[in-house]
């Protein structure tokens, strides 16, 4: 008698187990992807009217419930086109991609079963609950549930979905198919969506009333922003009231269209699919709490659910001014670097705001008030870039200043662009997305940008990169120089915020690196190239005392700096005997080139005349690209000493 009550206790305690796992309808016990594959008992309970409010408390606080007046939809159609291409990170060589993610303009209450059906021969499907998808495990105080989305691989035929949260709902698409798709759901509720094109101002402002739906998507045809209804409210009477979304889209449609998708070189139809824009929307949302910072990039960029934020979302002043936009334009520009091909290490606070003066340039913004640290950084970089002396872009202390450093990395870029045109940016993406290779460290990608850049402008940028001592390899120098002329104008000095500098001639001084012998009182070595053929102005060699000859002897060797920190190019040495001699001319000589003071290749010999005549002495091979010369006295008239007026560069 005790055994069989025992065993009846037992089969009721299984079947209660087994119900409890139905009841909520969950394949995993938590209700979310379970990445160790275990295949979870039950079934999903398809009851509509069972609600799980085990988490009501907190989707109370984030994001927030949906009151049951709310109409729930029964077997409401959608239609949605999912013929994409698959525009993904790798192919647009840039750092996130947006994915196919389409919005269904539905909301699923919290704990409130979700019916899906998904017509018959319709695959590769999932549907998502929830915009809010930052994992904030590990984040202490936690202000939400770490995870508070969830997702589910759809069927052909009828399927079952709820999140215990809540959220909006969402088709992801693993491919693409040439005719749209009809789905049927039944249990959500209607998002207050603005759709840009669709929906007309004076209906949106009435649904948003209308609505008791927490969350709601402004979307176009580029970037779809998920914000909060009750700051949508709060504007109504404020001074601003957010009642115009169709000026604030097609705005926000402009900048994409522009300034992100065309300034990288994409179009809708370009034959190649690594120049096609994203078939996706560019996504951003505000939430209560980050993964990381007040904003970071990503799909979809998340901001501080903040005035600050929304108001960058929604504000026509701010993204008709360009002024409070940085922050937005800022994330989604770290989803467009290119840090795989030409964006270095040290730019990865600094390509991504590019966008933002591409914005302001195009809408005509005041630069300075752009972002603080532009108006303070721009002017200790042009003092950086003007300095003389060995440069370290990357490294150099003055270069490495706290929250100025990403903005004054800025402005070599933003003077390329105002000197030579905004084409240039689009230019160097498309050659990235190009590229045979990927580059793996900073001075390849160093060497990408100058030559791309310098390919662009049809001139030989090196002089511009040793001023802001971006090093760049002599390799790539010589091939660059071999096809342009050099930069004529000091293009460093430019200053975008006023408009001025970035005139006049690149005046490069030739110096006396070394003279391996010298008469101390009697002429200097600094003669040699003041540009001075007189009595008065040259340069002695040693002689040893009034009793001794020449204790030096020949060859006697003087090296020359073309005074560029980088390769310029040299079309030979100009000599001048002399001028008052008694003796001491110069015959043979030998003069060698090099890039680093060490190695050093002959460029030709050749006989002074004995005559007190200017003598130019062009290389027999052409234009040299170069940074020093020696010239090699091998002897002279006078075996005792030797002097000249004038050993200059000849430039071309």
């Amino acid at each position: 008698m005790k055994l069989k009550q025992l065993c009846i206790l037992h089969a009721f305690i299984l079947i209660l187990s087994v119900s409890a796992c139905k009841k909520y309808g969950y394949e995993v016990p938590d209700g979310y992807p379970d990445d160790s594959q275990n295949k979870a008992e039950g079934t999903i309970d398809t009851n509509m009217k069972l609600i799980d409010k085990s988490m009501y408390a907190k989707a109370r606080v984030f994001p927030g419930l949906v009151d049951q007046s709310e109409p729930r939809v029964k077997d409401a159609q959608f239609t949605l086109d999912l013929n994409f291409t698959d525009q993904n990170a790798q192919n647009l060589r840039i750092s996130v991609a947006p994915s196919p993610q389409y919005s269904t303009g539905y909301y699923a209450a919290p704990g409130e079963l979700i019916k899906i059906v998904v017509p018959a021969g319709v695959d590769g499907l999932t549907v998502q609950i929830g915009a809010h998808t930052d994992n904030l495990a590990g984040k202490s105080p936690l202000l939400r549930d770490p995870v508070i989305y969830n997702r589910k691989q759809l069927v052909s035929g009828v399927n079952y979905i709820r999140n215990l949260y809540g959220g909006h709902i969402y088709i992801l698409a693993s491919f693409a198919y040439a005719n749209p798709v009809t789905f049927t759901i039944t249990g959500a509720v209607v998002s207050p969506d603005f759709i840009l094109g669709q929906t007309t101002d004076a209906d949106w402002v009435a649904k948003v009333k209308a609505s008791q739906v927490p969350w709601l998507e402004l979307r176009a045809k580029r970037v779809i922003f998920t914000i909060p209804r009750d700051k949508v409210m709060a504007t109504f009477n404020s001074s601003e009231p957010f009642t115009n979304p169709t000026a604030v889209f097609t705005r926000w449609n402009d900048v994409f269209d522009l300034d992100y998708n065309a300034w990288m070189g994409l179009s809708d139809n370009a034959p190649d699919i690594r120049d096609r824009s994203p078939q996706s929307q560019w996504r951003g949302i505000l939430d209560i709490q980050l993964t990381n910072g007040y904003g970071h990039n990503g799909f979809p960029f998340v901001g501080l659910n903040d005035s600050y934020w929304f108001a960058s979302f929604t504000s026509l002043n701010s993204i008709t001014t360009s002024s409070g936009q940085w922050g937005t334009y800022h994330e989604f520009g770290h989803n467009c670097q290119q840090g795989s091909v030409w964006s270095w290490s040290t730019l990865g606070e600094t390509t991504n705001n590019l966008f933002s003066f591409k914005v302001a340039n195009r809408i005509g913004a005041n630069y300075n008030i752009l972002h603080p640290a532009v108006s303070s950084g721009f002017p200790k970089a042009l003092a950086y870039a003007n300095a003389a002396g060995t440069k370290n872009f990357d490294t150099d202390a003055a270069m490495v200043t706290p929250d100025e450093s990403p903005f004054m990395r800025m402005l070599p870029f933003v003077q390329i662009f105002e000197k030579y045109g905004y084409g240039a940016m689009t230019y160097l993406y498309t050659q990235a997305r190009h590229a045979d290779r990927l580059n793996t460290n900073d001075v390849t990608k160093h060497n990408f940008v100058y030559e791309k850049l310098s390919d662009y402008t049809q001139t030989d940028l090196s002089p511009f990169f040793g001023a802001w001592g971006i090093l760049i390899s002599d390799a790539v120098v010589a091939k660059v120089n071999a096809k342009y002329p050099l930069l004529k104008t000091p293009l460093w000095t430019y200053n975008p915020l006023n408009k001025t500098g970035g005139t006049g001639t690149i005046k490069y001084t030739t110096t006396v690196v070394s003279v391996s012998s010298s008469q101390s009182g009697d002429g200097t070595p600094e003669a040699l190239v003041d540009g001075i053929v007189s009595s008065s102005s040259f340069w002695h060699s040693n002689y040893g005392t009034a009793t001794s000859t020449n204790t030096l002897g020949f060859p006697i060797n003087i090296v020359l700096g073309t005074g560029s920190p980088l390769p310029i190019q040299v079309k030979g040495v100009t000599f001048a005997q002399r001028q008052n001699n008694s003796g001491g001319y110069v015959k043979d000589v030998e003069i060698f080139t090099s890039n680093d003071n060490v190695n050093y290749v002959s460029a030709g010999t050749t006989t002074l005349p004995q005559n007190t005549a200017v003598y130019n002495f062009n290389f027999p091979g052409g234009v040299v690209s170069t940074k020093y010369v020696k010239v090699v006295i091998k002897n002279g008239v006078s075996t005792v000493y030797a002097n000249l007026s004038e050993c200059n560069l000849i430039k071309p």
